[in-house]
């Protein structure tokens, strides 16, 4: 971050031959008066200070306009309460790439029976889906259960100012964060994980622009209102935990009622579905693997997905 100091500094000059009544209430005027630093992590981009114009947010903005993201929807995310920047995001989003996710806790024993209850309390539903996409019921509880445990973890970032905040993942300042925590301390090849750390960086960068055009299509659709919209570190939401641009292209009105809601376990189970055949799925293991893995590009996700379906079958 730029080296931008918080404070505002008010002087004043007291007169000597003053009263000791005036000097307190003069005293008391400048205490009064100062204003309390702000975390540079939690600047608010709406509120007209001096620190505000070149705060991470408004750089950010800066970023996304040369992208192509609408300059007034850029303004309504800044002007927006809850948008912050998220430091957190531009770590994670570049470097989850070093670490192995390990998914085997979700089709545990406890993971199963909560799905098979799930399946049961949704039979009708899930029967609908497979009807509609040719995608198993097991399949599509096992997604929702791996994504968002059924609806009941769904993520505590404010979507838009994830993808605002990894606008930033270029700048050197993060690249430097990024390579001390993937190398921790070795500095073994740093020139070659410098550039793989800059590749994926640049790489984010234009994933998150698309993901804010996304957002700013479904702002203007009315279909759900963004600036108000929690989900993952990557910017998922909903039960399903669909990216926005997965959203516009795969997301349906499961239950009829004119509106795609991925908070209705029926818009999430019918999106699942559509999102699996819209990819590929079919009767062939090969291409039933491939689908899923487009869902999240991990094998360690598609084993884990599988494995619970199998088991809850």
């Amino acid at each position: 971050m730029n080296d931008i100091s918080p404070y505002r500094h008010y002087h004043a000059r007291i007169l000597i031959g003053g009263s000791v009544a005036l000097l307190i209430m003069m005293v008391t005027t400048i205490i009064v008066g100062a204003v309390v630093p702000l975390s540079p992590l939690n600047i608010k981009a709406g509120d007209g200070s001096a620190t505000t114009k070149e705060s991470p947010l408004r750089r950010a903005a800066d970023i996304a306009r040369q992208h192509g993201v609408d300059s007034m929807f850029l303004e309504s995310l800044l002007e927006n309460s809850n948008t912050t920047f998220v430091e957190s995001a531009v770590k994670i989003n570049v470097t989850n790439y070093a670490s192995s996710p390990d998914y085997s806790h979700n089709h545990n024993a406890r993971s199963v029976l909560m799905v098979k209850k799930f399946m049961d309390d949704h039979d009708s539903l899930l029967s609908s889906v497979t009807t509609a996409t040719g995608v198993p019921a097991e399949v599509v509880a096992a997604i929702l259960w791996v994504e968002s445990k059924c609806g009941t973890i769904l993520g505590k970032y404010h979507v838009p100012s994830v993808y605002l905040s990894v606008a930033l993942a270029a700048e050197t300042e993060h690249i430097d964060r990024n390579i001390e925590a993937v190398a921790k301390g070795d500095t073994t090849n740093v020139d070659a994980l410098r550039d793989n750390i800059t590749k994926r960086a640049t790489k984010k960068v234009t994933w998150a622009m698309a993901q804010l055009r996304a957002l700013d299509t479904m702002q203007r659709r009315g279909t759900i209102n963004v600036l108000n919209l929690y989900g993952s570190w990557a910017g998922a939401f909903g039960w399903s935990q669909f990216l926005p641009s997965s959203y516009l292209s795969w997301a349906v009105d499961g239950n009829a009622d004119g509106e795609i809601d991925l908070y209705s376990v029926a818009d999430a189970a019918h999106s699942v579905g559509n999102y699996l055949r819209s990819n590929g799925w079919s009767d062939a293991d090969s291409s039933q693997r491939a689908a899923v893995h487009h869902y999240n590009n991990s094998t360690a996700y598609v084993d884990a997905v599988l494995t619970l379906a199998k088991k809850v079958r």
